[in-house]
């Protein structure tokens, strides 16, 4: 804390207060067992209850599963086995796991396989306990919710987000973005109430009685009046004056800009390029393509982890198809527009470019003959 200094001389060394960031010291392997389970609940329901924390997450677990997953007839056979809870496809098994890493860090499925070894089924679990010996490798899971239920690592399905260091464990997605969630449900909340405010202001009534009953009647007829919006006949006498509580000296201020430069800090702390989202400010067609450009990278990286992992996890190997590959579109629209060139004919407009690669002809609307 700034010491404060009046009447002398300063060197301006304790004048000012440094902003700092704690120091993280990673979960590393202990001489005995190391134990860590994923906070769930807290990250969960920051998934549930906060709209742009819940948006970024479905976007990148819907473009990292991309338009599906590829895989020849022998892994494909293997996939179909997947049936979850029982009415499951491998895709959404797959993905509701990577969603769940990227909420709290981790996710777990039971890998199930029958006499002979081979899988027949992947379903999700809860929250378990990851148990580590003194030389950091994982030698059991446990259940949160009963320690004397553990499960053998060859049979759980582990994904961990963005694990570093030597912990064994992934990292919330929003955990750097806490305080951003925070603030931005506090500006919502206080301006909620500052409409809500300008609707129905608090008004404190002067009245000619300090009778209890009369009083309490008194506001039982105003309060009524307000919600139904009615006026009120009051006896002569009775009623002496109405005040209304004064506007703060910041009441009025606007917090909309406020609360949108918070939005766009969580999408950008997130890695989440606007233009994926929806919407986009400020932005050129050229900037846009870069921007898109570079987050075609870190799904393709996403994407890599999950194929990895289903194929040193489960034994199938697959390949993430990516949404949309912003340099094919380019290529197939510079080949499209040569091959119209050779006929004589002149593309005027890209619309007739599809999203997934561009494969169709041109439309008739967009060429000059």
């Amino acid at each position: 804390m700034a010491t404060l200094r009046t009447g002398q001389t300063t060197d301006y060394t304790t004048q000012y207060t440094e902003a700092s960031v704690d120091s993280q010291t990673p979960d590393s392997p202990q001489l005995n067992e190391t134990k860590y389970t994923p906070d769930l609940k807290k990250w969960y329901g920051y998934y549930r209850k906060n709209s742009e924390n819940r948006a970024v997450i479905d976007k990148y677990a819907s473009w990292t599963f991309g338009r599906g997953i590829k895989a020849d007839a022998k892994n494909q056979a293997k996939l179909d086995k997947i049936k979850g809870f029982g009415k499951d496809s491998a895709r959404a098994v797959l993905k509701r796991l990577w969603r769940t890493a990227l909420i709290c860090g981790d996710s777990f499925g039971h890998i199930i396989k029958d006499s002979q070894g081979r899988l027949t089924n992947l379903k999700p679990l809860g929250n378990l306990t990851v148990v580590r010996n003194a030389e950091g490798i994982i030698v059991r899971y446990e259940d949160e919710r009963n320690e004397n239920k553990a499960y053998s690592p060859d049979i759980i399905y582990h994904l961990s987000n963005e694990a570093s260091a030597d912990e064994a464990h992934g990292i919330p997605f929003a955990e750097c973005m806490e305080d951003v969630i925070l603030s931005k449900i506090e500006a919502m909340s206080d301006l909620k109430i500052l409409y809500h405010r300008n609707i129905k202001p608090i008004s404190f009534f002067e009245v000619e009685t300090d009778d209890t009953t009369k009083l309490n009647a008194m506001e039982a007829t105003i309060n009524e009046a307000y919600k139904k919006s009615e006026n009120v006949v009051i006896p002569a006498g009775v009623l002496k004056e109405i005040k209304q509580a004064k506007v703060g000296q910041y009441a009025t201020l606007d917090s909309l800009p406020y609360i949108k430069f918070l939005v766009r800090q969580f999408v950008t702390g997130c890695g989440m390029p606007e233009i994926v989202m929806g919407w986009s400010e400020g932005s050129t067609e050229a900037a846009s393509k870069m921007v898109y450009l570079a987050y075609q990278q870190d799904i393709e990286d996403k994407q890599l982890y999950n194929e990895e992992m289903i194929l040193e996890q489960l034994g199938i190997e697959v390949e993430l198809e990516f949404p949309a590959d912003l340099m094919e579109a380019q290529a197939a629209g510079v080949a499209q527009g040569l091959q119209s060139s050779q006929q004589g004919q002149n593309v005027t407009s890209p619309a007739s470019i599809k999203k997934d690669g561009n494969k169709g002809a041109v439309r008739k609307a967009d060429v000059k003959a």
